[in-house]
C-alpha cells in the first residue's frame, strides 16, 4: 500500500496558494447570489400527501427563475412568483428525500436551498444497524452530534436513518490484491471500493483487479484516477477518456467479459485526483489540468459521474471558489465534491477549525451558495490511526467511537447530502508501529478485527447505495 502523506498543518499554506481571493459568502462566482428560502415543506417534516402550490414553495426576490429538484432529478422550473413546485410523494419510496430549489439572478448568480422531507412513516424510516432506534433528522442549526461510544463488549451502536442512496465503502489501495486480501474484502462485503489508478500505466493494467472485484469480491469500484500529481492536461484528458470507455457502462472491458454483471459492476464514479492541494498544485493549476477532461466527458456524453477534490478549513473555501472562478459553468461538468475530513486524534464532532462536522457543513453551505445544492458530497477518505504516534493517533476503542460518531453525524444530517463514505483503510500494514500511516486498518495486520470493524461492516450492509 502506498501511504499518502497528509499534512493538516499545511492546509493554510495549501489554501493560501489559491490564485483568487475568497468570494463573499453570499455571492456566487458569476455575480451576487439571490436570497431564497423554503416556506414549505419545512426541512425534517413528515409528508403524507402530495405537495403542490403553497405546500411546495420558496420565497425569492430579484430572480429570473427557480429550478426545483428532487433527489437530484429535475422537478420543474418556475419563472414567476410565487415560486412553487409539485411533488407526487405518494409515488416515492419510504424514507428521507432531498428537495432543492436553485434561484438564478438575472446577473447569473445562483443560490440553492434544501429541504429534507420524510415520506411513508410518522417517524424517520430507520435501517437497522445493530438494534436501531428512530432518530429524527437534525436541522442545520442544531449543534454537532455528540460522540457515540461503543459498549464494553464492542456491540454495534444504534445508527439512525439516512437517504437511501447512501453507500458505505472501503479504500482499496492502488495495487493488485493478494489472495489473502481478496478473501478479507469478500468477507467485509463492501458494495463500493475506492481504488487508485496510476495514470502513467496502461489503462488496462489492472484488468485482473476489476475482474476479481466483480466476480469474487462483488464490489463496484469507485475509481480514483491519479494521486496528488496529475501531469499534463492533455495526457490526463486522453487517459481518463480511455479509462471511462474501458470500464464505464458500455465499456470494452465488459464486452470482453459478458459473464460479469455489467449493470451492477461497471464503474460509475470517477474521482479526478486525490489530494492535489498536498501535491504542490494550486487550485488554479488543478483547474487548468482537469478542465479539458471535464469538457471532453461532457461533450462526448460519457457515462461518468466526475468527482472533484475539495479542501475546507474552518470557513476557508478558496479552493472551490477558485475552481468556479477558473472553469465557466463548472456545475455543468461535475457530479460531486470529495471531502477528506481527517482530524487526527479528535472526535469528528469536536469544535474547532479542523472539525470534520464543521468542514462538511461549510462545504455544503458554500456549494449551495454556488448553485450546487443538488450535488452530493463524497467522503472518499476518513479514518483514525491506532499506531503509537502520540496525539495524532488513538486507541482501538477511540477509533471505533470516532468512526461511529462520523456515521451518526452523516445519518442525522441529511441536509449535508453525503452520498458516499469510504473508510481508510481495510487492514494495518504493521504491528505496534510508531508510523501513523501504517495502522489505519479496521483489521489488525494479522487479520483480526478491531472494535471498529463490526461497526463499519454493519453500516455497509445497511447502506449499499
Amino acid at each position: 500500500m502506498k501511504h499518502w502523506i497528509r499534512r493538516p498543518l499545511a492546509l493554510a499554506a495549501a489554501l493560501a496558494g489559491a490564485a483568487v481571493a475568497i468570494a463573499p459568502a453570499a455571492a456566487s462566482a458569476e455575480g451576487p447570489a439571490p436570497a431564497v428560502r423554503w416556506q414549505a415543506p419545512v426541512s425534517g417534516s413528515h409528508v403524507a400527501t402530495n405537495l403542490k402550490g403553497s405546500r411546495c414553495k420558496v420565497a425569492a426576490s430579484g430572480v429570473k427563475k427557480v429550478v426545483f429538484k428532487l433527489d437530484g432529478s429535475r422537478l420543474g422550473t418556475d419563472t414567476k412568483a410565487p415560486f412553487t413546485c409539485s411533488i407526487a410523494t405518494k409515488k416515492l419510496r419510504a424514507g428521507n428525500h432531498r428537495v432543492t430549489a436553485t434561484a438564478y439572478a438575472p446577473t447569473g448568480g445562483a443560490s440553492t436551498v434544501t429541504s429534507v422531507i420524510n415520506v411513508g412513516s410518522s417517524a424517520a424510516t430507520t435501517k437497522a444497524v445493530g438494534t436501531a432506534l428512530p432518530v429524527a433528522a437534525k436541522s442545520p442549526t442544531e449543534e454537532a452530534t455528540p460522540p457515540v461510544t461503543p459498549t464494553a463488549d464492542n456491540s454495534i451502536p444504534s445508527l439512525p436513518s439516512a437517504a437511501s442512496n447512501l453507500v458505505i465503502g472501503i479504500d482499496g489501495g492502488y495495487f493488485e490484491w493478494s489472495e489473502e486480501e481478496v478473501e478479507m474484502r469478500t468477507r467485509l462485503g463492501a458494495a463500493v471500493t475506492r481504488h487508485e489508478w496510476d495514470i502513467d500505466a496502461p489503462v488496462n493494467a489492472q484488468d485482473h483487479l476489476v475482474y476479481v472485484a466483480a466476480a469474487k469480491v462483488h464490489t463496484r469500484i469507485h475509481a480514483l484516477l491519479g494521486a496528488n500529481e496529475l501531469g499534463s492536461a492533455s495526457h490526463y484528458k486522453e487517459w481518463v477518456i480511455a479509462f471511462i470507455k474501458r470500464y464505464g457502462k458500455g465499456g470494452s472491458f465488459w464486452a470482453e467479459h459478458p459473464e460479469l454483471d455489467e449493470a451492477k459492476y461497471a464503474i460509475q464514479t470517477f474521482e479526478l485526483g486525490n489530494e492535489p492541494y498536498y501535491g504542490g498544485m494550486t487550485a488554479t493549476q488543478y483547474a487548468q489540468t482537469v478542465r479539458p477532461t471535464l469538457e471532453a466527458v461532457h461533450a462526448q456524453d460519457l457515462p461518468a459521474k466526475l468527482i472533484l477534490p475539495s479542501v475546507v478549513y474552518g470557513n476557508e473555501t478558496s479552493w472551490i471558489d477558485t475552481l468556479y472562478q477558473s472553469i465557466p459553468d463548472l456545475n455543468e461538468y461535475f457530479y460531486a465534491f470529495a471531502s477528506h475530513p481527517y482530524w487526527y486524534g479528535h472526535s469528528p464532532s469536536t469544535a474547532g477549525n479542523g472539525s470534520p462536522f464543521g468542514r462538511i457543513a461549510t462545504l455544503r453551505r458554500r456549494m449551495n451558495e454556488l448553485g450546487a445544492g443538488d450535488k452530493p458530497i463524497f467522503i472518499t477518505e476518513y479514518g483514525e490511526s491506532t499506531a503509537d504516534c502520540g496525539e495524532e493517533c488513538v486507541s482501538e476503542a477511540e477509533q471505533a467511537a470516532h468512526i461511529a460518531t462520523l456515521l451518526t453525524g452523516v445519518l442525522t444530517h441529511p441536509e449535508w447530502g453525503v452520498e458516499m463514505i469510504s473508510f481508510f483503510q481495510l487492514h494495518d500494514w504493521a504491528t505496534e508501529s510508531s508510523e501513523r500511516e501504517e495502522q489505519f486498518g479496521l483489521l489488525r495486520q494479522d487479520g483480526t478485527p478491531k472494535p471498529a470493524y463490526p461497526i463499519v461492516q454493519a453500516a455497509m450492509a445497511a447502506y449499499t447505495g
